[in-house]
C-alpha cells in the first residue's frame, strides 16, 4: 500500500472532485491494486468490488454526499466506497474485530447512509429517503446501486412498483457483472443506448422540450410523439419487466469506463425523476484468477481459523450426505437461495439437476414454493444461512406450518458469523423459530448428528428443521442421536449441570474440565431436539443437581435458557440458575475476540460459574 500516491490523497467525497481524467483512472488502479492486496489477507468480498470500482469513483465525483445520498446494495460492494471515503488507512482492518464493516455501516461513516447487508433493500432505502428529504424542504439526488444478485429478490420489484409512480429524483444503477441480470438485448438497443446518452442527443431533446412547451398544443402532441416512440420501440425491441415500472430507461453504460458513467450519471441527476441506468461491469477485473473463478472468489475466507473454519465443514457433509439419501429418495429435492456453493449442494445439484432447485435471493419464495413441493408429494430441503430464514418467517408460519407442510429446513451458518458482522450473525433463529407452531427443531453436534438428523427429518411427515455451525465439527464426535434421544447425558455430576447444544457441547465439555480442576464436578446434558424442548427431562435433571447454567450460542430473547427458566418457575423447581448466551447485536470481528467482549470465553465462563458456587457455599 506504499506506493499509492492517488490514494493517499483522498479522504473524502471532495477530494475526489479535484482530479483530472488520467488521474481518476489512475486512482481507479491504484483502488483495484489495494482490494487485491488487502482482501486476499482480511478475507471479504473480492470480485464484485474488482468490478464496481471505476462506477464508485465516478459516483463521488458527480454527487454530492452533503445533500445526496447513495446505498450499495448488496452492502459487500461498498470496498471502493470506504476507499473513498476516508477509511483508505485503516482499510487493513476491514472485517477486523474493532476495524471496519464489510458492509456499508452508518455508525462507522457519515458516507455510509443505509446498512444493506441483505440484499435487495437499496431500492427501498433510496424511495424512503427521497420522501423524507422532500416532507423536510430539502433538495438532493438519492441513488440505489443494485446488482450482483440483488436483482433476483422480490423486494427490489416491489420498491420499483412503488418508486415508479413518482416524481422523486431517485437514481437506479444496475450493476450487471453477470451475476444477477444478463439482458442480451442485440446490436440495435446497444446501438439506441449508446445514442441516447451522448451530449448531441442529451442538448437536442433538451431543445426539443423547449421548442415544444413554447407554441400552442406543445405539450399535447409531445405526448402524442411519445405515445408514437414508444409503440414503435415497443414492436422493435424486446422489453423487460423494468420496461413497465415507470422509471426512465437511459440504456446501457460500459461500468468500467468512468467518463461515460460520470456522463450518464450527471445526466440521470439533472432529470429529477426517477433514472434507470444498466451498467455492465467485470466481475474480478485486474485480477486474473478472479477473472478465471468468479464464483469461486466472489468472496475468499480470512486466512486463519476463525468461526470453525477448516477444509471439511459442515455444509460440505451436508451436501454429501443429500447426494446419498437422494439416491434412497427418488422424490427428494433441493432448494436454495442462490447459495448452492455456500450450502453445500453442488454435489447434489450434479447429481440431480431435475431435483435442485435455485430460487436466487428470494427466500420467502423458496419456502413457500418449497412448502407446495412438500403438499404435492415430494420430500423438499430448504437449504439457507439462519440470518437469511429470518426474511421467510411469514412463510414458515403461514404456507408451511398452518398447512402442515412436511418441509425439511437445513439452517447453514447458525451461530456467529464473525468477520461478517452484525447483519449475518446467526443467532436469532431458535428465538424465532419457537413461535412456529408444530415445528421441531434439532442441533447436530458433529457430522455424525447431522446425518442422523437430516435422515430422520427427511423421513418424517411434519415441518422439521435443524441448526449447525459454519465450518467443521470439533472434538466431540460421539454420535448420541442413533436412538433419536431428545436429551442426552455426556457427563454426570453432582456440582452443576451445564446445559446445552450444537457445536457449544464442545465449549461445555471444556469447562466441565475446567471445573474438574477445581474440584467441582459438572454434569452435562446435551439437547438434541432444541424445539419443542424436551422440558420433562430437564426438570427431572435440575430437581436432581439443584444448580444449572446454561450455554449456547443465541441471544437470550427466545433462547432455550429463556425456555427453561420459565419452565423451572411453572414447575415450581427451585433450582440455582446461570445463562450464558450472546448479546442481542454482536459486531463483526474474530470469534475469540468477539466472545472475550461478550463474556463467553471458556475462561470468563468458568471464572463465572466459580465464583457464583463460592458465593452460595459462603
Amino acid at each position: 500500500m506504499d506506493n499509492m500516491p492517488l490514494l493517499r490523497q483522498i479522504h473524502g467525497p471532495e477530494d475526489v472532485k479535484q482530479l483530472s481524467d488520467d488521474q481518476l483512472i489512475g486512482l481507479s488502479d491504484e483502488i483495484r491494486g489495494v482490494l487485491i492486496d488487502s482482501v486476499l489477507n482480511t478475507g471479504g468480498h473480492l470480485g464484485s468490488n474488482l468490478g464496481i470500482v471505476e462506477l464508485s469513483v465516478a459516483l463521488l465525483y458527480v454527487l454530492d454526499l452533503k445533500k445526496d445520498k447513495l446505498v450499495y446494495d448488496v452492502g459487500h460492494q461498498s470496498y471502493a466506497h470506504k476507499l473513498l471515503t476516508g477509511r483508505f488507512e485503516r482499510f487493513d482492518t476491514l472485517r477486523s474485530f474493532g476495524g471496519i464493516s464489510g458492509f456499508q455501516n452508518p455508525a462507522e461513516s457519515p458516507y455510509d447512509f443505509f446498512q444493506t447487508g441483505h440484499a435487495s433493500t437499496s431500492v427501498s432505502a433510496v424511495i424512503g429517503f427521497a420522501r423524507a428529504a422532500r416532507l423536510k424542504g430539502e433538495e438532493g439526488c438519492f441513488v440505489a446501486v443494485t446488482g450482483d444478485g440483488a436483482m433476483t429478490g422480490g423486494m427490489v420489484y416491489e420498491a420499483f412498483n412503488d418508486g415508479g409512480v413518482t416524481d422523486l429524483p431517485i437514481i437506479v444503477i444496475i450493476n450487471d457483472n453477470e451475476m444477477s441480470i444478463d439482458k442480451n438485448v442485440g446490436i440495435i438497443p446497444a446501438k439506441l443506448s449508446k445514442m441516447r446518452l451522448k451530449k448531441s442527443y442529451i442538448q437536442a431533446k433538451g431543445h426539443y422540450h423547449k421548442a415544444m412547451d413554447a407554441i400552442p398544443g406543445g405539450r399535447f402532441l409531445n405526448r402524442l410523439f411519445s405515445a408514437v416512440k414508444n409503440r414503435v420501440k415497443r414492436l422493435l425491441l424486446p422489453e423487460t419487466i423494468l420496461d413497465h415500472f415507470g422509471f426512465e430507461f437511459l440504456g446501457t453504460v460500459d461500468g468500467n469506463d468512468i467518463q461515460a458513467l460520470i456522463h450518464a450519471i450527471r445526466y440521470a441527476k439533472e432529470q429529477k425523476h426517477p433514472v434507470l441506468i444498466h451498467a455492465k461491469t467485470q466481475k474480478g477485473l485486474g485480477y486474473l484468477r478472479s477473472l478465471e473463478d468468479s464464483e469461486k472468489l466472489h468472496s475468499v475466507p480470512r486466512d486463519r481459523g476463525d468461526c470453525h473454519q477448516s477444509s471439511s465443514s459442515f455444509s460440505a457433509e451436508f451436501g454429501k450426505y443429500m447426494v446419498e439419501l437422494g439416491r434412497e429418495e427418488p422424490l427428494l429435492a433441493a432448494i436454495t437461495a442462490a447459495m448452492p456453493s455456500g450450502t453445500g449442494l453442488i454435489p447434489f445439484r450434479e447429481a440431480y439437476p431435475n431435483r435442485f432447485f435455485d430460487v436466487g435471493i428470494a427466500e420467502e419464495h423458496a419456502i413457500t414454493m418449497a412448502s407446495a413441493l412438500a403438499l404435492g408429494g415430494c420430500k423438499p430441503v430448504a437449504a439457507l444461512y439462519s440470518t437469511f430464514l429470518q426474511r421467510s418467517f411469514d412463510q414458515l408460519l403461514n404456507d408451511a406450518a398452518l398447512q402442515k407442510a412436511p418441509l425439511t429446513v437445513a439452517i447453514d451458518r447458525a451461530g456467529l458469523a464473525c468477520d461478517d458482522g452484525m447483519t449475518h450473525n446467526g443467532i436469532y433463529d431458535v428465538g424465532y423459530l419457537s413461535m412456529i407452531p408444530g415445528m421441531t427443531l434439532y442441533a447436530p453436534s458433529n457430522y455424525a448428528e447431522l446425518r442422523s438428523m437430516l435422515c430422520y427429518a427427511v423421513k418424517q411427515n411434519a415441518l422439521t428443521a435443524m441448526r449447525y455451525h459454519r465450518g467443521a465439527e470439533g472434538g466431540f464426535k460421539e454420535n448420541t442421536f442413533k436412538m433419536q434421544e431428545n436429551t442426552f447425558t455426556l457427563r454426570s455430576g453432582d456440582d452443576i449441570l451445564l446445559v446445552t447444544y450444537g457445536m457449544s457441547t464442545n465449549k461445555a465439555i471444556a469447562i466441565a474440565d475446567r471445573l474438574a480442576v477445581q474440584g467441582i464436578k459438572a454434569g452435562i446434558i446435551k439437547i438434541n431436539r432444541i424445539l419443542p424442548l424436551p422440558e420433562d427431562e430437564l426438570l427431572k435433571a435440575a430437581r436432581e443437581t439443584k444448580r444449572i447454567a446454561v450455554i449456547e450460542e443465541v441471544v437470550e430473547k427466545g433462547s432455550v435458557g429463556a425456555m427453561l427458566a420459565a419452565a423451572l418457575e411453572k414447575a415450581s423447581v427451585r433450582a440455582e440458575f446461570m445463562h450464558f448466551c450472546v448479546q442481542d447485536i454482536v459486531p463483526h470481528g474474530d470469534r475469540a475476540s468477539l466472545e472475550k467482549m461478550m463474556g463467553f470465553d471458556n475462561d470468563t465462563i468458568t471464572e463465572s460459574i466459580l465464583e457464583h458456587m463460592s458465593w452460595k457455599k459462603k
